[in-house]
């Protein structure tokens, strides 16, 4: 281990994402939140769009926490954490499809400029380390929205109409693309980013996420 990461983790302990207790810097989580993560942690694949999503958790309780806090609270620090989880689903889940390039959805540039970060980009990073698989920009987000969550389904498809454009042709044609985000709701954000890489005509098209946003959930998957 570096020296100076070394101090830097002696005076700043990481901590677990998922209750705040403090754990050695290479850990996923503490043993407690570990062991409730072997107990909800089952990958579950959904269709966005008629495209294959794999989601490490559905959303809730810890879970929940966690990714708030990497998007809104800048603990970025927990990305690699959760990568290490999502690295393995994507590899139990999608087996034998090989994947060319890893991207990620965008935010506009505004956005990005207010929050200084993008977290799937971030997500999609680590992914690309542990799987392998280059992390490629795929899209722009050409056209600022409104914020997803506060809008009604109906309100939600019209909301990113034209928001996204590819950024090479070229790049796209003929690859195997995995994309990544943090979390599925409805399911219009990645199915409205997949369809804008369709039109340059890639291979295949797969999504994986952190957690799943399901409105019916169930109880254990809550911690």
């Amino acid at each position: 281990m570096n020296p100076f990461y070394k101090l830097f983790c002696l005076i700043y302990p990481e901590k677990c994402p998922y209750c705040d207790a403090f754990i050695k810097s290479e850990a996923i989580a503490c043993d407690r939140c570990l062991e409730k993560l072997d107990e909800v942690q089952k990958p579950v694949m959904r269709g966005v769009g008629g495209f294959r999503c794999v989601s490490s958790f559905f959303y809730g309780g810890r879970i929940r926490r966690m990714i708030l806090r990497i998007k809104y609270h800048d603990r970025v620090q927990y990305i690699p954490q959760v990568a290490a989880i999502m690295a393995g689903d994507i590899r139990t889940m999608y087996g034998d499809d090989r994947f060319d390039l890893i991207t990620y959805v965008p935010m506009h540039k505004i956005d990005q400029k207010k929050r200084k970060y993008n977290q799937a980009e971030r997500l999609a990073k680590a992914l690309s380390k542990l799987l392998d698989i280059p992390c490629v920009k795929t899209l722009d987000k050409v056209k600022h929205t409104k914020k997803q969550q506060r809008l009604k389904y109906a309100q939600r498809k019209t909301n990113l109409k034209g928001a996204f454009k590819v950024s090479d042709k070229e790049l796209i044609k003929d690859k195997s693309i995995l994309i990544i985000d943090d979390i599925v709701t409805t399911g219009i954000t990645l199915t409205t980013c997949c369809k804008t890489i369709t039109r340059s005509k890639p291979r295949l098209i797969c999504c994986a996420t952190i957690a799943n946003a399901s409105h019916h959930l169930p109880d254990k998957a809550i911690i």
